[in-house]
């Protein structure tokens, strides 16, 4: 019986020991509360920066496709075909998402052509988005313009 008692005596102990080794790691000072929560703003602002960093390059690469859009529309040695081929596109790419939402209300399209028909409306709604943000301009811009008059309503 003795043995058992030490045993359990033992492994209590060690219990004990490894809870008290948790909490010490839980526990902390105000200064250490303090480094942790500078470490988390610091990670935080490093995230926003890379975000922004993106959003950057995103619209870089938007402006530069407009800019290459104009210059060939305005070109005189471009051919015809090339200045009419992207607006051509995107009109008939908008045209056909809206026949096959059309359709689809309409219930034409059963089993497994309606699983098809789905995954194809969802390419072509975010083409369509695309291309309106292209031709008209994206969301963001306005949602910044929006914060920034915020801003200056406050000061």
């Amino acid at each position: 019986m003795g043995i058992f008692s030490f045993l359990a005596g033992g492994v209590g102990k060690s219990v004990i020991d490894a809870v008290k080794d948790l909490a010490d790691d839980f526990i902390t000072t105000d200064e250490e509360r303090f480094e942790q929560l500078l470490k988390k703003e610091e990670l935080r602002l490093k995230e926003e920066q890379l975000n922004l960093e993106r959003e950057k390059a995103h619209l870089a690469d938007t402006q530069s496709a407009r800019e290459t859009y104009a210059e060939i529309s305005t070109s005189y040695a471009a051919p015809f075909l090339n200045k009419i081929f992207p607006s051509v596109l995107a009109f008939t790419t908008v045209v056909l998402t809206f026949v096959l939402f059309f359709y689809f209300a309409q219930g034409k399209f059963t089993g497994d052509q309606k699983d098809i028909v789905i995954y194809i409306l969802g390419v072509l709604s975010t083409i369509t988005t695309q291309i309106f943000a292209f031709y008209f301009g994206s969301s963001a811009g306005s949602k910044e313009k929006t914060e920034i008059l915020k801003r200056l309503n406050k000061s």
